[in-house]
């Protein structure tokens, strides 16, 4: 019945991070079409990332943050992690790049013939009164009412051809440009009565 112990010592010691590896760089046209960052770790796998470590993930770890900068483009940055069992961490890096290349599409109201100068309506002084008279504008990912302008010029004599230049511009800077031509043709002689 003499009894003898002894004593093993066995060290778990889990030093290795997890593999992370995130989800494809992207570009969109516009800030709306960017997708939602996955806010949790199956919303993470599920949208095409992975994440394996060799004795357990810590799914309560996994986190995203995100940052953006620059303008047209538009860089965003989203910064994926998450730590296994001994808080090893790792992280990825998904880069989204926003870039509006399209122009607004913009026309202008239908062109006029009046007799005399006078008769010459104001250019429109705003993008409303513009759109309230039979021009159109719209953009993909937004306009700047700011932008709008109109430059004019006038040339020639009976016929006088009133040319105005209006222009918009989007979000991004891409200027669109549409011209009106009023012409001024007076066509009535005068009255003249003999004494």
């Amino acid at each position: 019945g003499n009894v003898a112990q002894c004593i093993q010592t066995i060290t778990v010691d889990d030093i290795t991070p997890p593999v992370i590896a995130c989800l494809a760089n992207m570009t969109e046209e516009c800030f709306g079409d960017v997708p939602s960052a996955p806010a949790t770790l199956t919303d993470f796998i599920n949208a095409g990332g992975t994440v394996s470590d060799n004795c357990g993930l810590d799914p309560t770890t996994f986190s995203v943050t995100e940052s953006s900068g620059g303008t047209c483009p538009i860089t965003i940055t989203r910064t994926f992690s998450i730590a296994d069992s001994c808080g090893n961490i790792s992280q990825c890096i998904q880069t989204i790049t926003v870039n509006d290349a399209t122009p607004p599409v913009f026309t202008c109201p239908a062109g006029l013939t009046v007799e005399c100068i006078g008769d010459v309506p104001a250019a429109y002084g705003t993008l409303a009164d513009f759109i309230n008279d039979g021009g159109n504008a719209s953009d993909n990912c937004g306009l700047d009412p700011a932008s709008f302008a109109v430059s004019e010029s006038t040339s020639g004599t009976c016929p006088a051809i009133v040319t105005r230049t209006y222009s918009i511009a989007d979000s991004c800077g891409n200027v669109s440009q549409c011209t009106q031509i009023i012409t001024v043709d007076d066509t009535t002689p005068p009255s003249i009565s003999c004494p």
